[in-house]
């Protein structure tokens, strides 16, 4: 009897027991908040990418003549399509874009028609693995961006 109560009231390690514990739950979930933060960044880089396509394709003088470069302007920040895409692996090839007309009924300045540029965008996240462990697969981020075309005067 005089051993065991000795067993249990002794605490010499019980900080390293503990530790050896927690240490790899704390560093799997550290690792999954980099990861998904890793996520909210590529998700804002194609968002953002998409927007300045749109703003330049908003103010030119013949849209549908400058798509490849509107997408250009989206991938790298550049109307040539030279320097480094914002997200690795991003292309035009996963850019659709198309060119709405819609009525005008009086609410906006121009013709009878408006014209809307409208971005979508796919693209696969590749990351560190644990958000695509913790979703069971493959994930692929989308999003979108649509803008009035004005024609230059």
């Amino acid at each position: 009897m005089f051993l065991r109560s000795t067993y249990l009231q002794n605490t010499d390690g019980a900080v390293a027991v503990e530790g050896a514990i927690l240490f790899p739950l704390i560093a799997v979930i550290g690792y999954g908040i980099i990861d998904l933060s890793m996520m909210l960044l590529q998700t804002h880089k194609m968002e953002q990418g998409l927007v300045a396509g749109a703003s330049y394709l908003a103010r030119a003088q013949s849209p549908t003549l400058l798509t490849a470069q509107a997408k250009n302007v989206a991938i790298s920040g550049r109307p040539d399509g030279s320097g480094e895409p914002r997200v690795k692996g991003w292309s035009g090839a996963d850019i659709s874009l198309t060119i709405r007309n819609i009525p005008n009924n009086g609410q906006y300045r121009d013709g009878a028609v408006v014209q809307i540029a409208e971005f979508a965008s796919a693209s696969p996240y590749h990351g560190l693995g644990f958000v695509k462990l913790a979703s069971g697969g493959r994930i692929t981020i989308r999003t979108d961006h649509e803008e009035r075309l004005v024609r230059a005067r």
